[in-house]
């Protein structure tokens, strides 16, 4: 009983939180080290910046972030930021085990994964227990707590009024288990950026990702674990 009330706290602890991105009259925010405006001030985000936010508390948000590729954690007010979730979403329209086809007002995002070949792949474990795994072909990865994984992400394709953008392989190629039904997109119309979000894992290696793709580009992804 006391796992299942931990699991049950950690489920609506997590239920709330979601991608944002920073939205402020200034064009930026401050970052606070504390839910608090004392002298505390750890970071500055700019306007249009991607953010992994937690259920606000009062006035304030915990968030999770990636930059200059560190990972960073602060607070914020609650109301400088626009979830994604805000913009118009792309609806699910058709799906199989392995493919996802959203649609909606000329956009069109296919997304498929593969069984992840382990015979092919490079990989490292760590010395000291073998059975724990490392690397995949030289990178860290996301996805599975050590274990080799049984799924990858094999495409990403974006068709945005006939012009299709199809996701370099360097945007996926380290991220495994993908749960593609937990996909969501959504499309800021305003500014013409496409978010495609997932939440994924085996069950241990829980992670959060995010590709954004601006003016019919590819532009970044952010991944954070999410808890």
């Amino acid at each position: 009983m006391k796992v299942i009330s931990i699991l049950l706290v950690f489920f609506f602890n997590n239920a709330f939180a979601q991608f944002a991105v920073i939205k402020d009259n200034d064009e930026y925010v401050n970052i606070r080290t504390e839910a608090s405006i004392e002298n505390n001030v750890s970071d500055k985000l700019n306007n249009g910046f991607v953010v992994y936010c937690f259920e606000p508390k009062n006035n304030w948000i915990n968030i999770d972030y990636s930059k200059n590729n560190k990972d960073r954690n602060g607070y914020l007010y609650k109301n400088r930021v626009q979830y994604l979730s805000e913009f118009t979403t792309i609806p699910l329209i058709k799906k199989t085990q392995t493919q996802v086809i959203f649609e909606k007002n000329g956009l069109n995002i296919s997304i498929e994964s593969k069984n992840f070949e382990s015979n092919s792949a490079k990989l490292t474990f760590l010395e000291k227990d073998k059975s724990i795994l490392k690397k995949i072909n030289g990178k860290d990865f996301w996805g599975t707590d050590g274990g080799i994984p049984k799924s990858t992400y094999k495409s990403i394709a974006v068709v945005i009024d006939n012009n299709t953008i199809e996701l370099p392989k360097n945007a996926f190629d380290d991220l495994f288990e993908p749960n593609l039904y937990n996909t969501k997109i959504n499309f800021d119309k305003k500014n013409n950026i496409l978010y495609i979000a997932s939440s994924n894992s085996d069950g241990a290696g829980g992670y959060e990702i995010v590709w954004v793709i601006e003016k019919g580009k590819y532009k970044e992804r952010k991944i954070v674990y999410g808890f």
